[in-house]
């Protein structure tokens, strides 16, 4: 059994791959390779069991299961996000080709790519540069995944012809594009602003941008010990779905063990953050909305109304009362409806968590309070809370004091850091 003064500290600058610079892509949520790795152990599974986790984002879980030789299952509404889990399967056997292979994509190039009509990739580039851009895109795509025809990759169906090797070429591109769109990352680091004027979208040189996606598969290549060792029936062992929290393709009962971190309530707007890497994939406009809007902690307010559930718990009713008793603008309206649709997803998840889990099978969480003003937003009470609702135990939790929060970067928010402390939660729970 895990007692909680063994759980290691989740936080990512902990993390020997991100210190050394060897994280495949940069991304705010989640938790440590190393709090991966150190908490599976502890859970006593059998070799080849399956584990969970419902809100993937790069893969973090996916692949410290796959390595110790489990099965990893990793979910994500965001189809950016499940190719960057999916790069991190590239076999270690293969990484001699990767460099030659990019370098027959660049001499291979089709300069007479067509314009798509809004391509969401003018929010930042000139259209020679997005032209340019775009005929690496299309080259992966016809040379990896399809043949002639050009295949969208934004359905499940479609992400399930992505091999590892497809999503490694996509990962190099987009590690590319986000570096030549730097300028356009804010204060905030989730947040991606557009060009404001045609005269401030970026021009690339051909020679610069091929120059430039060689570099990066060498750059990527250079750390071959991260990328995994394994043959064809190891390949049974992973799953990576697109597919949303609150409806997960799986059967009941048929998850051995779950480690996530569900998304922050601190109005991380997650679609944003990856909408350079989105656009790449052809996923703008609606498109853009509609997954922007889909995802659990989306700054947007749906119109739909949703009312205070008390299976959520006292926890998240008492503070989901103070802030629409709040007399700073927007409290009832904007705040308390933006709490309100986190709180409804996230209790949505975590029943599709309870199901999908077998009994008596363990359940690690990393969750982070937040604040809206002074009101301090007890995330892991209300998590344990809502898990003991729906049939869940907590064995042990452990509490890590962390700078890493969204506070640093919101000037409006300063005035309260001397009554806030951000708290980072490790919650182990058990199915009863």
């Amino acid at each position: 059994m895990l007692r909680a003064h063994e759980i290691a500290n989740p936080k990512r600058h902990l993390d020997p791959e991100e210190v050394a610079g060897r994280k495949l892509f940069p991304y705010y949520a989640g938790f440590s390779s190393a709090f991966v790795e150190s908490t599976l152990p502890s859970l006593d599974l059998s070799r080849g069991a399956k584990v969970l986790d419902p809100w993937n984002g790069s893969g973090t879980t996916t692949i410290a299961a796959f390595k110790q030789g489990l099965t990893a299952i990793g979910s994500d509404l965001n189809p950016a996000m499940v190719l960057v889990a999916k790069a991190a399967f590239v076999s270690r056997l293969d990484v001699e080709s990767l460099i030659p292979l990019a370098h027959s994509i660049i001499d291979k190039l089709d300069d007479q790519v067509g314009a798509i009509e809004g391509d969401p990739l003018g929010n930042w580039f000139h259209p020679g540069a997005v032209a340019l851009v775009r005929s690496i895109e299309e080259r992966i795509n016809r040379t990896l995944i399809s043949h002639r025809t050009y295949t969208p990759i934004d359905t499940s169906d479609s992400l399930g012809k992505v091999t590892p090797l497809a999503a490694f070429f996509y990962l190099a591109l987009f590690r590319v594009v986000r570096r030549w769109a730097q300028d356009f990352v804010a204060s905030n680091p989730t947040w991606i602003r557009v060009a404001k004027s045609a005269a401030e979208r970026k021009r690339l040189t051909k020679k610069g941008v091929y120059k430039q996606f060689v570099e990066e598969v060498k750059s990527l290549c250079e750390h071959r010990e991260r990328f995994p060792i394994y043959g064809d029936t190891d390949k049974n062992r992973l799953q990576l779905l697109l597919s949303n929290a609150e409806f997960l393709p799986l059967e009941s009962e048929s998850v051995d063990a779950i480690i996530t971190s569900p998304p922050y309530c601190t109005r991380i707007d997650y679609a944003v953050a990856t909408y350079i890497e989105l656009a790449i994939l052809r996923i703008g406009g609606e498109k853009f909305s509609t997954l922007r809007r889909a995802l659990t902690g989306s700054s947007t307010v749906q119109k739909n109304s949703v009312e205070v559930n008390p299976a959520w718990g006292n926890a998240c009713g008492n503070f989901l009362h103070a802030v629409y008793e709040h007399p700073s603008k927007a409290s009832k309206t904007y705040y308390y409806k933006s709490h309100l649709q986190y709180f409804d997803s996230l209790y949505r998840s975590l029943n599709e968590a309870t199901r999908v889990l077998a009994s008596k099978a363990p359940c690690v969480f990393v969750v982070q309070n937040s604040y809206y003003k002074e009101i301090r937003n007890d995330i892991a009470a209300i998590v344990g809370q809502m898990t003991q609702g729906l049939g869940m135990s907590l064995m042990g939790q452990a509490d890590f004091s962390t700078s890493r929060s969204m506070v640093e970067v919101n000037l409006r928010s300063k005035k309260y850091i001397g009554i806030r402390s951000t708290i980072e939660s490790v919650l182990f729970l058990r199915k009863n």
